[in-house]
């Protein structure tokens, strides 16, 4: 069964991501979850992909308990992280469409606790030293980013270290694109949106078919 976690940052103002409230978004639909299948894969959009891949990891830590359910992959698309060191793409292109710096940085000013606010905070930068757990434990993630997002480089670094300790950790880069790029009503219809979501059907279908069965979603 594939997962859909959709942010926006705005939308979840003062509700951090190691919050309980947001922990217990993710786990509630994986326990929905038994009710249909034991193979889940977790998508997330935007800030969704942040909390997508911090909930494959509670659930590498939460190891037997969540059986008979496992999150078998996870598809993050083009992921809110962000960092105190910037990328090339940060610097080039701070003033992006859609979303710029200035706004990304008051949105997590917004959606993290006063007293925690960093962005190298474990929601916001998922290269921090000992974020946990080991890299190697991850699902594998397929990245998709757009060439027109100032967070597109720290989402491919991510995809690389990944990719260092074995992990399937495919990245799909999309041409003339911006953030947001294939979930954006307007933009739907674009050749970009079609192949992506073309794209991730053909991924995800390897993790989550049984023999003799079609996955949906």
């Amino acid at each position: 069964m594939l997962l859909p976690i959709i942010g926006r940052l705005g939308c979840a103002a003062g509700v951090g991501s190691h919050s309980p409230e947001t922990v217990a978004l993710g786990f509630c639909g994986i326990r929905e979850v038994e009710k249909e299948a034991a193979r889940c894969v977790l998508l997330g959009v935007s800030c969704g992909a942040n909390i997508a891949d911090y909930v494959s990891r509670k659930a590498i830590e939460a190891g037997q308990n969540l059986d008979p359910v496992k999150v078998v992959a996870q598809v993050l698309m083009y992921p809110f992280f962000i960092g105190t060191v910037p990328t090339q793409s940060e610097i080039k292109q701070a003033n992006s469409y859609f979303y710029d710096k200035p706004m990304c940085i008051l949105s997590w000013k917004l959606f993290l606790p006063e007293e925690e606010f960093s962005l190298d905070h474990p929601a916001a930068n998922p290269l921090v030293p000992d974020r946990g757990p080991p890299l190697k434990f991850m699902p594998p993630t397929l990245t998709i980013v757009a060439e027109h997002d100032w967070m597109r480089d720290r989402a491919i670094a991510y995809s690389e270290e990944l990719r260092k300790v074995n992990v399937d950790a495919p990245v799909l880069e999309y041409k003339d694109a911006v953030h947001e790029f294939a979930t954006l009503d307007m933009l739907l219809r674009t050749p970009q949106a079609q192949a992506c979501a073309e794209d991730i059907a053909i991924w995800v279908k390897k993790y989550i078919s049984l023999r003799g069965h079609e996955f949906s979603y």
